[in-house]
């Protein structure tokens, strides 16, 4: 054997321990690469999972609310209409009182019991 054919072999045999090496290093990488991705999958899928929930969760939330301010509209005409027949009810009272015939009564209330206390 040549000193030549010597260096060959042993910068061969370097070649082939450094892709050895090499491809040692790409494996590695590749199963950190993969881990990573079906971790991220994972937590992209749970994520998912969590968002539709939620958004569920809104569109009950929505449809209470829109049923609440229904029901507040309901009561606040509801409200409204009583508030104003009561109006009607103090307005027709006060005519009532202000009309001559009752002040009339109110007086003859006051004077029956006086007279026949009297007799």
């Amino acid at each position: 054997m040549t000193l030549a054919n010597q260096d060959y072999e042993t910068l061969l045999t370097e070649v082939i321990n450094e892709v050895n090496a090499i491809r040692n290093k790409y494996d590695a990488f590749s199963q950190f690469t993969e881990a990573k991705i079906a971790e991220y999958v994972n937590q992209r899928r749970q994520l998912n999972e969590r968002i539709e929930q939620q958004l569920r969760d809104l569109a009950v939330t929505n449809a209470q609310r829109a049923q609440i301010q229904a029901e507040l509209v309901a009561l606040t005409a509801r409200t409204e209409k009583i508030l104003m027949q009561r109006d009607k009810a103090r307005s027709r009272v006060k005519f009532l009182e202000a009309t001559r015939t009752y002040r009339l009564e109110q007086k003859l209330r006051s004077l029956v019991p006086r007279f026949l206390r009297s007799k």
